[in-house]
């Protein structure tokens, strides 16, 4: 049976922050003996169903399974009208579900964001409910629910409340957030005014990355985010990465360092089997990973009510092809060899109307979703209506996820590279014939040479999303 609905605070705080900075930062520590120190200090539970033995191969990829609880232990009295009490709201759940995948062979790094109302057997018991329900019967069921239902080995655990957010983004001087459009959010009180960079402090991090019921000011009117908790994973993983790249920036200052670990110790639960070494190996393998480089993916889901109750359910094979990367098996069999190898689902596209054609941007977001592809925010309009060819612009480093989506895209189309941007940009032409499989029909491509960091076009160049 699916259980009650849940109440509005915290919904799905952003965790793992702790333990990500850490493996990118702890290389700056003073000493290993001082991290030690620090790091005994970290409350630790035994937890049974790991994967690991207590003894990590260093060169073994690892999966981290990064939980936020909504316990209310740790706010302050002045805080529990807006959040409520442990009684008031019936014990602890977990509101966000993360795994976080590190391949030290490969040196790469991937974050999964399950959806907590995912609806799937729950280990231990006969039932069927919403994944996030599992943690009622502590870390140990969560583990195995996720083992069985989603084939996901864990090998270790970590766990953080909400106040362990905040401490983050203030222990690095909060985190400056780019937004479109005006926003607000009158369940969480997020009220962004004015479209730009926005610097966001602990307390607005918290209202934004908790938006459930986001809205965005366009076209003189206020337009609601119908994508609820999708969106809202999106939002989270854009704010990881934003995060990631400010704490690379300045954590090497020993005192922003110590406050990190300090909020770790406050806030954190780790399992008994992580340990210092592992982290330092770790940290070591990953030192010059680039932010930019960590594959954010979610499951690929469908809407649908069971027992009169929204929830979501996986949408096949889409959710296996995801999967596979956590579960350590090889790209599935078949793909074609004029495609990149590399899984719609970790690509994360806006896509903007460069022709005017009515609902065009709309309607090719909708079917690359459908292709499995992450969506990036809202559809909307690009500088100017001009553009004959499609454009797919870039960040540095992502041409092969470029390549994939213009595969999907029909008609003629130019790639084109942008320093500024974090996720890939889709600019609809007026030769743009629409989304369709790679391997239904030819595409016809051009790519625009690279010039000290600029590029050519056949079509105006639209602005790039500023990334502050």
């Amino acid at each position: 049976m699916v259980g009650p609905p849940r109440r509005k605070w915290p919904r799905r705080i952003l965790i793992g922050l702790n333990i990500f900075v850490a493996l990118c930062l702890v290389g700056a520590a003073a000493s290993y003996g001082y991290f030690k120190y620090r790091f005994g200090q970290v409350p630790r539970i035994s937890i049974p169903g790991l994967r690991n033995d207590g003894d990590d191969d260093p060169g073994e990829p690892m999966n981290v399974l990064l939980v936020g609880s909504d316990s209310r232990k740790n706010i302050a009295k002045g805080e529990t009208k807006a959040f409520g009490t442990e009684k008031q709201v019936g014990g602890e759940r977990s509101d966000t579900i993360i795994v976080l995948h590190v391949d030290p062979r490969s040196e790469k790094a991937s974050v999964l964001s399950i959806p907590r109302d995912l609806f799937v057997p729950i280990a231990g018991t006969d039932r069927s409910d919403r994944i996030n329900s599992a943690f009622e019967g502590g870390p140990e069921q969560l583990i195995a629910t996720i083992k069985d239902a989603l084939g996901i080995e864990i090998d270790h655990y970590a766990e953080v409340d909400f106040n362990g957010f905040r401490g983050i983004v203030n222990s690095i001087d909060g985190v400056t957030v780019y937004f479109p459009a005006p926003a607000r959010d009158s369940v969480t009180g997020l009220n962004v005014a004015k479209a730009g960079c926005v610097t966001l402090d602990g307390d607005r991090a918290l209202q934004y990355v908790r938006s459930r019921n986001y809205q965005y000011f366009e076209s003189g009117k206020w337009r609601v985010d119908g994508t609820a908790d999708l969106g809202r994973i999106e939002r989270q993983q854009d704010f990881i990465r934003r995060v990631m790249h400010k704490a690379v920036r300045v954590g090497r200052n020993p005192a922003t360092l110590n406050a990190l670990i300090g909020n770790a110790v406050k806030n954190v639960t780790l399992d008994d089997t992580f340990s210092p070494k592992d982290i330092l190996r770790l940290a070591n393998r990953f030192r010059s990973l680039e932010p930019d480089k960590v594959e954010m993916m979610s499951i690929p889901t469908f809407a649908t009510r069971v027992g009169g109750a929204s929830v979501l359910k996986m949408k096949q094979p889409d959710a296996d092809e995801v999967l596979a990367r956590f579960r350590g098996e090889l790209p599935p069999e078949g793909t074609p060899t004029s495609v990149p190898d590399i899984l719609p689902g970790t690509v994360r596209v806006r896509v903007l109307n460069g022709s005017g054609a009515d609902g065009q941007a709309g309607d090719a977001a909708t079917k690359l979703k459908e292709e499995g592809f992450q969506i990036s925010g809202s559809p909307g309009d690009a500088d100017t209506s001009r553009y004959s060819k499609s454009v797919i612009k870039y960040p540095p480093g992502q041409v092969e996820k470029a390549k994939l989506l213009q595969a999907y895209v029909g008609g003629s189309t130019t790639l084109q590279q942008d320093r500024t941007a974090r996720d890939l940009v889709l600019i609809t032409g007026a030769e743009f014939t629409g989304i369709r499989n790679p391997a239904a029909a030819p595409v016809t491509t051009t790519t625009a040479p690279v010039r000290n960091g600029a590029t050519t076009t056949t079509a105006p160049p639209a602005p790039a999303q500023p990334q502050c």
